[in-house]
């Protein structure tokens, strides 16, 4: 079974560290090439991960301003390059596009920068006309992107093929974290003051609805299906199941202390949030609403990925 791996980026230690899951348990770890990573993706066949190195401060704050991103081999756990943006950048995220593309969130740029894994050269800066575009989603076609603003309040969208700012949606007077569902026409993003979860229509440039949460969210995933809504309730230790169609909370899962972005598994019925004050990733069964595992890990656990056994030690 290739069950695959967590990929966890501990922001305290500035390491990234690969969990099997399978065990479960720590197959590897590599440290950054600076302070402090935060996110991390691994490519479509679990060989290769790219992690930002963003800043030693908070988004918004004063601090370093990264301008790398570090190529990790998942296969020998030891970095095997970078990718150097030419301007100051606080890279955060990271994606990927099936052309052989990575995207970065560049939010002193205020863009989100596309990036050839091949040449290692900037091919695209989408802009997205708003400070502090921490955190971005992709639709599955890869033709929408949306990035949540966290100073500003706001959502940009951006039509990627065309390179095109299509519009800035207003929310709130802060929000964080933001996820597409499959098709890419509603995002949702966490207010930061006030419990909820802000329904953004991508078509309509327009915020239409708000999903009511018993605590402050913080990262949010749609599951595949479409049907639901899995959102970390950070300072309440607890992960919610919303039902995506009637904006009602099915189920609230007790975690660890202060779960942070939600990564769900291919297999349609898991997530994972890394609990970075507790220092573990939890994982959670989202149909039942329970916890199944608690991983521990290095120090201030954050940004998480799933990623699948590279096929040269794949157990299948």
């Amino acid at each position: 079974m290739n069950d695959g791996r967590l990929l966890v980026v501990c922001k305290d230690d500035s390491t990234l560290e690969v969990i099997d899951l399978e065990t479960p348990r720590r197959a590897g770890a590599v440290v950054a090439s600076g302070f402090t990573p935060h996110e991390v993706v691994a490519t479509y066949d679990g060989r290769f991960a790219y992690m930002p190195v963003y800043s030693n401060a908070p988004v918004g704050s004063p601090g370093s301003d990264g301008r790398r991103v570090d190529i990790v081999d998942l296969l020998t756990f030891q970095r095997v390059g970078d990718i150097r943006l030419a301007f100051p950048s606080r890279p955060h995220q990271s994606s990927l596009l099936r052309n052989d593309r990575v995207i970065i969130s560049t939010e002193l740029d205020e863009s989100v920068t596309v990036i050839d894994r091949r040449t290692r050269r900037v091919v695209a800066r989408l802009p997205t006309g708003q400070a502090e575009s921490h955190t971005f989603a992709v639709s599955d076609d890869a033709s929408r992107l949306v990035t949540a603003n966290v100073g500003p309040g706001s959502v940009s969208v951006i039509d990627v093929p065309s390179r095109t700012l299509l519009g800035v949606v207003e929310v709130a007077e802060e929000v964080n974290r933001i996820c597409l569902e499959p098709h890419g026409r509603f995002a949702y993003t966490a207010d930061q003051g006030s419990p909820r979860i802000a329904v953004i229509d991508t078509d309509l440039l327009e915020h239409v609805a708000w999903f009511e949460l018993p605590s402050i969210g913080f990262g949010t995933a749609v599951t595949a299906s479409g049907s639901h809504l899995v959102v970390a309730l950070r300072k309440a230790s607890e992960i919610a199941v919303v039902d995506r169609l009637s904006g009602e909370v099915v189920h609230r899962v007790a975690t660890p202390k202060h779960p942070q972005a939600i990564v769900l598994h291919p297999d349609g019925v898991r997530a994972y949030s890394a609990c970075d004050a507790d220092d573990c990733v939890v994982e959670v069964d989202i149909r039942a609403g329970r916890v199944l595992r608690r991983m521990e890990t290095g120090r201030k656990p954050d940004g998480i990925a799933w990623s699948p056994l590279p096929s040269s030690i794949s157990k299948n």
